[in-house]
């Protein structure tokens, strides 16, 4: 089967860089790979497939990140490259270079998000007036995770210090005067422990659904 093959040939020319396969139906691959893999996947595409046709590109807005999926003609095959980029990286990279038919439907991602796109050749505006507001694009969402606002500190506190209760400063510097240590005792406040709890909210994606940053121990959003 041609969807076979698409899929046989894509994971050996990417390797790890392919995230995830799916056939919905004949004559449909969606191919989940990595943001950073996205020109090399181009790339293998027309150097395997000489009567490659570029379709267009979809964004979509997911409240936290972008997802930009490439869709291309394969020999009676419709795949798409899909890619997932957080929102405050704001980026993509162009493929004008390699696929010219891109040009106009990645300035208009540029105008209507508000996304960078990457070494474009001729990155002006296609649909928007050039002093249009920057924080005013259209089809752009606010940043934004599932958690509504009074569920956001406990999320934050259960996640990182396995505590449903937050702490606050105040009460930091009270425990501290009184020689006590800033914060009480949690049910994880043991290394392992800690290290065990978090290890199981990655594996279960807790955290990546809930929009959490491990470098800053704090939600993407407040």
């Amino acid at each position: 089967m041609k969807e076979k093959e698409i899929i046989e040939y894509m994971r050996g020319e990417l390797g790890s860089d392919v995230l995830d396969v799916s056939t919905p139906h004949e004559r449909r691959v969606f191919i989940n790979i990595r943001p950073e893999a996205l020109r090399r996947a181009v790339e293998a595409l027309k150097r395997k497939y000489s009567a490659l046709r570029f379709i267009t590109i979809s964004t979509v807005d997911c409240g936290l990140n972008f997802e930009f999926l490439h869709h291309f003609h394969v020999d009676g095959v419709v795949v798409t490259l899909r890619s997932m980029r957080p929102k405050e990286e704001n980026i993509l990279e162009s493929i004008t270079d390699m696929v010219p038919a891109a040009n106009f439907i990645e300035r208009e991602i540029a105008d209507l998000f508000g996304v960078k796109v990457m070494n474009h050749p001729n990155m002006r505006n296609l649909i928007l007036t050039e002093d249009w507001a920057e924080n005013k694009r259209p089809l752009r969402k606010p940043l934004k995770g599932i958690l509504p606002p009074q569920a956001r500190r406990v999320a934050e506190s259960l996640i990182s210090m396995g505590c449903v209760a937050p702490v606050s400063r105040f009460i930091e510097r009270k425990r501290e005067a009184a020689g006590l240590p800033k914060t009480p005792p949690f049910a994880f406040t043991d290394k392992e422990d800690m290290k065990e709890m978090h290890g199981i909210i990655k594996e279960t994606s807790l955290s990546e659904k809930v929009g959490f940053n491990w470098e800053k121990k704090r939600l993407r959003y407040r």
